[in-house]
């Protein structure tokens, strides 16, 4: 008998496949793990790798370890340098868009010496985090440290200055020579070129930065010639190396309301320029000068009488009248200066100074009230502006430009001087000098006739006879008055004895003491004229003391 063979078919899958399937996906997932763990990769742009070794540069906050530079390429324009940075996995929160990256090495600063501990084990990168809440993987470094780490308490401001000096990263700022801040950023604006410093002003001297401060460039360095003599004084050691920034509130004034943050203050280049330029109420003018204006410079002082109202903006102004500079213009040969009133110059309250000058302008102008122009420096030949009362001058009124009220003006100095001249000599031209000399003339010989006649008199008095009788009269003058004063002394005697204290008794003592004085008066008189006959009619001399001779 035939049997039918039972074929049963293989499994296509054998169980051996399920090793390597399993050694696959334990690889798998190993190199995800990895890669998990791996981190986050970003890249840094910089303008050099020196220093950096691919590898070995750790990246590090607050010098602890959080990733490590992992390769080095050029940039495809090769004017740079990509970094490959990884971060571990438990620090890619840190990455954020305001995140800022250096290369920490040995540095000499403001703040001391750092980064000496790089010398051995080679410079790192310092990452410090920033505040936002966004993600990037490319970052640019810092050629400087960041100064100012996210959890010191402060408050940021903005300085600008047109000042030649530019001051590092780094720099503090100082109140009354107390640390309070530093710059924090620094960048120079190419549109309005000026530099722009970011500072950084810590808590809580920040209530100190108020509407009223002043900030300006410290040397550290102050040399000052006053009457008692030559002063110097110096800062801190890292004042006079590096500099600072000084902040303070103008003389006489207190702190206002504390300013906003990110408000933009001016750095000025020295205290006295701080104080000159605080005042932001102003009003602009022009004043037609016509003079030359040379030595007027734009900054110099306008006063009135010795105290300060103003400042001079534009010498000459710049300003245009149909297509031509106004101090080019047909028909018109004055040169216009431009200036402006400080109102805050005036009065400590500016918008009551404003208003109080303009509503007098109008009437100080009719009073006389001219500009004209002074000297300050004779050897420097430096002038100013000088605003006074002139009550000669003629009638006028504030004039009106297209742009700028017009302070009228009169001229000084030497050009006052020259018209001054010019007026006298038109006066000497219009004077009858001819008459005027012949007159003069008639009268020197009348002069010289008086003068012969009184020579001739002198001389008469000068004789013996004269001088004898004139002695003679005095002596009988002088006896008479002697026996005069007796008669009435006895008279007088007599009505004591009669009516004592009765008026005419009083007028008769009155007259007797008169009398009396009368010839002590006389006495000196007559023993001149025994000495110097002619002294009625000159001075009389004083004879030498006589000296006493040797004995023999």
């Amino acid at each position: 008998m035939n049997k039918e063979a039972h074929i049963e078919p293989k499994p296509r899958l054998s169980v051996i496949w399920v090793v390597p399937l399993l050694a696959v996906l334990i690889t798998g997932w190993m190199l995800y793990q990895h890669q998990q763990n791996k981190g986050h990769q970003v890249y840094i742009k910089m303008k050099s790798a020196d220093g950096i070794i691919a590898g070995k540069t750790e990246i590090r906050v607050r010098s602890v370890k959080v990733g490590v530079v992992e390769s080095l390429r050029l940039q495809v324009e090769q004017k740079a340098v990509v970094a490959t940075v990884r971060i571990e996995k438990h620090y890619d929160n840190l990455l954020t868009e305001d995140a800022k990256f250096w290369i920490v090495k040995p540095r000499i600063d403001q703040s001391g010496i750092s980064g000496l501990n790089t010398l051995l084990s080679g410079v790192y990168i310092e990452l410090l985090p920033g505040e936002s809440k966004q993600r990037t993987s490319l970052y640019t470094l810092q050629e400087q440290p960041a100064l100012i780490s996210t959890d010191i308490e402060g408050v940021r401001f903005q300085l600008s200055s047109t000042s030649g000096e530019v001051l590092d990263v780094g720099t503090g700022i100082f109140f009354r020579n107390y640390h309070v801040g530093q710059i924090e950023s620094s960048v120079f604006n190419t549109d309005s070129l000026q530099m722009e410093y970011g500072v950084f002003i810590h808590s809580p001297y920040d209530r100190l930065i108020t509407h009223n401060a002043i900030f300006w460039i410290n040397s550290g360095v102050e040399l000052s010639l006053t009457s008692e003599g030559i002063n110097l004084n110096t800062g801190s050691l890292a004042k006079m190396i590096k500099g600072g920034i000084s902040v303070d509130y103008p003389p006489g004034q207190d702190g206002t309301e504390v300013a906003q943050e990110g408000r933009a203050f001016t750095l000025h280049q020295n205290f006295a320029v701080a104080l000159e330029r605080r005042f932001d109420l102003f009003d602009h003018y022009l004043v037609e000068f016509e003079q030359s204006i040379r030595g007027l410079k734009p900054g110099a002082p306008v006063e009135y009488r010795g105290m300060r109202i103003g400042t001079v903006e534009q010498v000459p102004a710049r300003l245009e009248q149909n297509g031509q500079p106004l101090y080019f213009q047909q028909g018109n040969t004055s040169i216009p200066v431009l200036i402006k009133i400080e109102y805050g110059r005036i009065y400590e309250v500016d918008a009551k100074a404003k208003q109080y000058w303009q509503e007098n302008i109008e009437q100080w102008i009719k009073n006389g009230l001219r500009a004209s122009l002074k000297s300050g420096n004779i050897l420097t030949g430096a002038v100013y502006i000088e605003l006074d009362f002139y009550n000669s001058t003629p009638p006028t009124s504030l004039g009106m430009n297209f742009a700028y009220p017009v302070l009228p003006s009169v001229p000084s100095g030497f050009t006052a001087l020259s018209e001054q001249v010019m007026a006298l000599l038109n006066k000497l031209n219009k004077l009858p000098l001819d008459n005027s000399l012949n007159e003069a003339q008639q009268t020197m010989q009348a002069f010289t006739a008086l003068a012969e006649e009184t020579q001739a008199l002198v001389n008469s008095f000068n004789t013996t006879k004269v001088s004898e009788k004139v002695e003679k009269n005095l002596t009988q003058l002088q006896g008479t008055l002697a026996q005069l004063t007796a008669s009435l002394k006895q008279f007088e005697q007599t009505l004591n004895n009669y009516q004592k204290g009765s008026g005419m008794v009083e007028q008769l003592t009155d007259t007797l003491q008169e009398l009396e004085s009368l010839s002590n008066s006389l006495k000196p008189v007559s023993k001149g004229l025994n000495e110097q006959p002619n002294m009625l009619l000159f001075d009389k001399e004083t004879l030498a003391d006589p000296e006493p001779r040797k004995q023999r």
